[in-house]
């Protein structure tokens, strides 16, 4: 039984949060529709015995965002850069990431590496996070999915003991979508921290100064809202840039279409013919995503993923 192995650049580990650590709320994206949500998140994270904190002036007036540009970077840079915080936790995705980006590629690390949690349009800002400063990440649910129980207790009971330390060790039952998953060519094992995200963000990145890096990884994508025949055509821009050529192996979350069963059986068509035409090894990743459902993924920690149990394991060390 062999073991492939990569060498990971040195990504700098969050710290577990302990009582009274104070968390950054912020809304680098979408805004939601009923501002009482804060005093929710408040109640929320003070019976977790943490110490929220947000600006006064989270929401504000913008076309499509929570805030305008330069408000929602100011609430950005203050969380990443104060030293009395340990970690950040994004209200819910939705769009404007990409619009802080030009400004956040000016910024110097800091010397402290916070917990990030978010997903969606936070893809965006993971992407910079691990490539630009080397940090760790945890994709994982909105603040407002788990205030809104909008996803499994399970999963926001997962949540909080990765943020406390508490669980360690993170396992997923994998689901190969063709044979060669279990080819001769492959070793028993990959070793290989995981990138990745929305599929829409990562072909957004395509081109930018903070383009996907995928070079020896194991990259995650899903989405919602998407139609089969926009995925396939993101999926085939994906293919043709050429980001998939030295990736170790694709991890397909959850792609789901609300209130459209026919399109997401059409999607899942297009996602096994996808991974037919893949000389690597893809798997579907199952309760990840915008559904009832949204697992934490620990990303830039090198993971175990293994062909004979089908199943992927990541062990944090923070």
């Amino acid at each position: 039984m062999s073991l492939e192995s990569t060498k990971t650049p040195l990504f700098k580990t969050w710290r577990s949060l302990k009582e009274n650590s104070i968390i950054d709320i912020i809304a680098p994206a979408s805004g939601v529709c009923d501002p009482a949500i804060l005093e929710q998140l408040k109640t929320l994270l003070k019976s977790w015995q943490l110490i929220p904190r947000f600006s006064a002036d989270l929401f504000g007036h913008d076309l499509l965002c929570a805030n305008s540009d330069e408000k929602r970077f100011q609430q950005l840079q203050e969380a990443l850069s104060n030293t009395s915080s340990d970690a950040i936790w994004c209200l819910r995705g939705g769009y404007g990431c990409t619009r802080l980006l030009p400004s956040l590629l000016k910024l110097t690390a800091p010397k402290k590496c916070k917990l990030f949690i978010g997903f969606s349009d936070i893809t965006a800002l993971h992407l910079f996070l691990q490539q630009k400063w080397h940090w760790q990440t945890l994709h994982g649910p909105s603040i407002n999915q788990v205030v809104n129980n909008l996803i499994d207790k399970e999963n926001s009971d997962e949540l909080r003991k990765i943020i406390f330390g508490e669980l360690n060790q993170l396992e997923y039952l994998l689901k190969p979508y063709h044979k060669i998953n279990n080819s001769s060519d492959f070793s028993d094992f990959i070793q290989a921290p995981l990138t990745g995200g929305s599929l829409t963000l990562i072909q957004a990145s395509l081109g930018t100064d903070w383009q996907i890096e995928t070079r020896d990884k194991i990259l995650f994508l899903e989405d919602v809202n998407e139609s089969a025949y926009r995925i396939d055509r993101m999926l085939q821009h994906l293919q043709q840039s050429g980001i998939f050529n030295s990736v170790k192996a694709i991890l397909m979350g959850d792609f789901i279409f609300p209130k459209r069963v026919n399109e997401e059986k059409l999607i899942q068509s297009v996602i096994e013919r996808f991974a037919s035409e893949q000389n690597i090894p893809v798997f579907h990743c199952p309760g990840i995503g915008h559904g009832n459902k949204n697992r934490s993924l620990p990303f830039a920690i090198p993971a175990v993923l293994d062909f004979n149990k089908n199943q992927l394991t990541i062990k944090i060390t923070g």
